[in-house]
């Protein structure tokens, strides 16, 4: 952070983790979400299109490498960055059967990926996926991260986006995360039209 920033930027604090500009390569999984199939819900979050979110996101018609090496061709270029994050976006990426999961996070080990970023939901991030990405770490030296969406502390306004879970979930994914030396991005939304100021501040503070 520097002394014009008014807080620490994602992009800055990559720039100072690794040396130089990284850019997040979107990695689109054949998967769903517990809150599309009807496990503990139906239709998605209110704010989720129908392939699920994705700036950049590829069809995953696309095997993961192809996936991979197009983006970071075309993001590479665009933006001028050599050093990539896998990121696996959209949907709920723990939310398939574990091998699986193991499978293709070996696919997108790539001599400019310095880190994988691994986004879910906090009800679907389980001991043994945690052990799986510790396992993967220590196997590939790659640093795992995990993402994982709240949206916002207010359990009213999660009902209303349809989000399926409250804050007790999240603190208790944040905790098990943690033991694993993990580090976590929260997803939030603010101003959302059931929050207020104080919403806000809360989030802010969690």
């Amino acid at each position: 952070m520097n002394s014009e920033e008014l807080y620490n930027k994602y992009s800055t604090n990559l720039k100072q983790k690794y040396g130089e500009k990284v850019y997040k390569i979107p990695i689109n999984l054949p998967t769903t979400c517990p809150n599309r199939d009807g496990t503990c819900g139906v239709g998605g979050c209110i704010f989720c299109g129908t392939e699920g979110a994705g700036f950049e996101l590829l069809s995953n018609k696309y095997s993961i490498k192809k996936q991979l090496d197009k983006n970071i061709g075309y993001i590479g270029k665009r933006y001028g960055a050599k050093k990539f994050i896998a990121y696996f976006q959209n949907f709920t990426n723990t939310y398939m059967p574990i091998e699986d999961f193991k499978q293709y996070i070996r696919e997108v080990i790539h001599p400019s990926v310095v880190e994988i970023a691994i986004s879910t939901r906090p009800d679907c991030i389980h001991e043994e996926y945690l052990e799986a990405l510790q396992d993967l770490e220590n196997e590939t030296g790659l640093r795992m991260s995990i993402e994982l969406g709240l949206q916002t502390i207010n359990y009213h306004t999660l009902s209303k986006i349809n989000r399926g879970h409250g804050l007790a979930e999240f603190l208790d994914a944040v905790l098990r995360i943690k033991k694993y030396g993990f580090e976590i991005c929260t997803h939030l939304i603010l101003n959302l039209p059931w929050d207020n100021q104080r919403d806000v501040i809360e989030n802010a503070k969690v």
